[in-house]
């Protein structure tokens, strides 16, 4: 349910601001967004104790005295709905759609072994190829033995592992016999 909200208020948004601003936009967002991760921040933004304009003055604080005019509009009228609680929400959306317009996915590389620069490369450069799109990968090490590729914003997974393929090459040698 969040998330239709969530997308409704990124679409105004992104309507108000235009494409030149979005960017900077997501910045200052993003700032307040990682202040959501602090429990005593979260708790201080739903406290009925705290009046709407503490919540907003805060909040329009946290954007920096450089914040767009619109931006600041914006987080009165999250203030008006009460929706200050979305703002990770939109955060995160308005970042896929930043890298949906740009065409530039981001991703996670799962492996055992940190894999090196090389490796990685490649493996971003045949995936780019694949999707038609520039694709950055994050390597994450993991306990798993083998390599697993994820673009989420792409519903993208691929994992190769030892034990399946032991598994295939002995399915097939059973059906060749």
């Amino acid at each position: 349910m969040d998330q239709l909200v969530a997308k409704r208020y990124v679409k105004a948004l992104i309507e108000a601001l235009g494409e030149k601003k979005m960017a900077s936009a997501e910045k200052a967002l993003a700032a307040v967004a990682g202040a959501f991760k602090d429990p005593k921040f979260a708790e201080v933004i739903v406290s009925p104790e705290v009046s709407r304009a503490q919540r907003e003055e805060l909040i329009v604080s946290l954007l920096g005295e450089k914040a767009d005019p619109k931006l600041v509009n914006f987080v009165k009228t999250l203030g008006i709905h009460n929706r200050f609680g979305l703002i990770p929400e939109i955060v995160k959306l308005l970042q896929k759609e930043l890298q949906r317009r740009a065409n530039k996915y981001e991703g996670v590389v799962e492996s055992k072994k940190p894999l090196d620069k090389k490796l990685l490369g490649e493996l971003e450069s045949s995936l780019s190829k694949y999707v038609d799109a520039k694709v950055v990968l994050k390597p994450v090490k993991s306990e798993r033995d083998g390599i697993k590729v994820m673009i989420e914003d792409l519903g993208l997974e691929a994992s190769f592992s030892k034990e399946r393929v032991a598994s295939d090459m002995i399915t097939h040698i059973l059906k060749a016999l």
